[in-house]
């Protein structure tokens, strides 16, 4: 359910409340007989009911939602780019590939930096006095080292996290609620009852892991919170620094959280307890931390295109022949071969400027040649 929020990063709804009559008059609505924009969200872009109407008591915070939407997806695409997967999947939401839908280590990376980017989009929001809801962080406890004090205004990392787990975190344990329902309902009918209990326990699993990496997106922002400060004194002397605590760029987070998709853990049911829904007990999981990204499914190699496990394939995609990482052709060609493209530019170069009034440049080819995948 967290990509039903992914997919307003293509949305152009107007979420100030002055904007109603703008978003599909006609239709019907809260009181006027209109439809909100929280609405519209929900019927076009697939916004779950616990968010409409969150939706509706935050509509100011709604632009940040989208934007925090965005922002992860942006993040995604940079940290994979050279990868076989490069995240170009996200861009479907809400209509997603089956590698996003089976909690694969994909599915865990794109939940954890959702989660990250809308608590950082919302912190900085805070602090940049985007919403009247919140301001900025309160000074940290511990106790300022002689040479700085507490002030400035800090990322309110706390209303960030506290609204990015209202708004994703709800949907997926109304998720596994609903789940129990149905798996009760179907205990009393005779067809495929066995079948389709086994499918209502692997939904409530994977909302299970989902929750679980939506705390990893949101807790990697707190450890990576660094403190920043600002000098006061005569003529620069830096005799008082005035100091607080700020987060990283965010790409600098989806790095961090790419070094946890290496090293994912794949768990399987007996490491689940379908009774609280979370992880199970510290004996089931010897080698699992809390901040490791879990997944339950087993991701394809993304070489070829195949629409049944949600691969695109690399055939197309541009590859360097002189490194030996994930970008090189041997990786990302996935031992296929590559074909060499020669690409021609013309262009104005060596421009030089004559005194009164006239550049005059000379016309430059250049030669590029590019690499592949076949």
């Amino acid at each position: 359910m967290l990509y039903n929020r992914r997919s307003l990063q293509h949305s152009n709804i107007k979420w100030n409340l002055s904007s109603l009559n703008e978003n599909a008059v006609g239709s019907r609505g809260i009181r006027s007989g209109i439809r909100s924009p929280c609405g519209v969200a929900r019927r076009r872009y697939g916004l779950a009911k616990l968010q409409t109407k969150l939706c509706r008591t935050s509509m100011e915070a709604m632009p940040f939602v989208q934007a925090a939407a965005a922002l992860a997806a942006e993040t995604c695409k940079i940290v994979f780019q050279h990868r076989r997967w490069n995240c170009s999947s996200i861009d479907r939401a809400p209509y997603l590939t089956p590698d996003l839908t089976r909690a694969t280590r994909e599915q865990a990376y794109v939940y954890a930096v959702s989660a990250a980017s809308l608590t950082y989009t919302m912190a900085r929001a805070c602090a940049n006095g985007g919403l009247h809801h919140c301001t900025c962080a309160s000074p940290p406890k511990e106790t300022p080292a002689e040479n700085f004090k507490w002030g400035g205004c800090g990322d309110n990392i706390r209303w960030g996290t506290n609204f990015a787990k209202r708004f994703v975190d709800t949907v997926e344990k109304y998720n596994t609620k609903a789940l129990e329902r149905m798996a009760r309902q179907i205990s009393g009918r005779r067809d495929n009852v066995a079948y389709d209990k086994k499918i209502m326990k692997l939904k409530s699993h994977i909302a299970s892991v989902n929750l679980h990496n939506n705390h990893v997106g949101r807790r990697i922002i707190i450890e990576n919170l660094s403190t920043q400060c600002k000098c006061h004194g005569v003529s620069g002397s830096c005799s008082i620094k005035t100091c607080w605590r700020s987060m990283p760029p965010i790409v600098d987070i989806g790095h961090k959280l790419l070094e946890k998709f290496t090293v994912a853990k794949e768990v399987t049911k007996n490491y689940l307890n379908s009774d609280s829904k979370e992880l199970g007990t510290a004996s089931k999981r010897r080698n699992l931390k809390s901040d490791d990204l879990i997944f339950l499914t087993k991701s394809p190699d993304y070489c070829t295109k195949d629409e049944r496990m949600g691969s695109l394939g690399t055939a197309g995609r541009k590859c360097n022949v002189t490194s030996n990482g994930t970008d090189s052709c041997r990786q990302l060609c996935c031992g296929r071969g590559y074909r060499t493209v020669v690409e021609e530019k013309i262009e104005r170069c060596q421009c030089k400027y004559y005194s009164c009034c006239y550049v005059k440049c000379k016309t430059c080819k250049t030669t590029t040649q590019i690499y592949e995948c076949s």
